[in-house]
């Protein structure tokens, strides 16, 4: 199981901390809600690729319930579950293409950004419905995607990372 973290620093001085970094420590186990101590059971490394499409390897730290013996890994929100790239790289990209309608060098990666995206549009427009918004979202799916596009960048792209659980598979870009 993933639980996603604010450690409330970039992906840059993540890297540099490596295993240094401020991780949580849990009372009680996300998998079975045992209310016991999760114990450290080592890190598994991963790379990461930020906005400016610098490359690091970086520590995810994971821990496990002494109880129903589940692993749970702490996933730094500036992540996305199963993917390289930084959640500000590919919100940057969903921005440039959607909203600034600029050509990027990446364009294949590009698309593959914005088919998920356009596939979760009624995922994403449920979890803003489920906040609250009760605003009228334009019929055409690049209007919408737009809309929804500006909605998530508004709060901050860590706040929908964190919230999201029960409206997607395992991530907001998980096919």
């Amino acid at each position: 199981m993933v639980v996603y973290h604010d450690f409330k620093i970039d992906l840059e001085e993540y890297a540099r901390l490596g295993k240094k970094n401020n991780f949580p420590s849990f009372d009680r186990c996300p998998c079975c809600k045992g209310m016991v101590r999760l114990y450290r059971h080592g890190y598994y490394w991963r790379n990461a690729i930020d906005v400016r499409r610098a490359e690091y390897r970086i520590p995810i730290c994971r821990l496990i319930c002494p109880s129903c013996q589940k692993t749970v890994s702490i996933l730094p929100t500036f992540l996305v579950e199963y993917f390289q790239y930084s959640l500000d790289f590919i919100f940057e990209t969903l921005k440039k293409v959607l909203m600034d309608r600029s050509k990027v060098s990446y364009r294949q990666l590009a698309q593959f950004y914005l088919n998920r995206f356009f596939k979760r549009l009624n995922q994403i427009e449920m979890y803003f419905r489920e906040l609250g918004f009760k605003g009228v979202l334009p019929s055409s799916p690049k209007e919408k995607a737009i809309k929804l596009l500006e909605m998530i960048l508004a709060p901050g792209k860590a706040t929908f990372q964190r919230r999201p659980t029960g409206h997607f598979p395992h991530n907001f870009m998980a096919h």
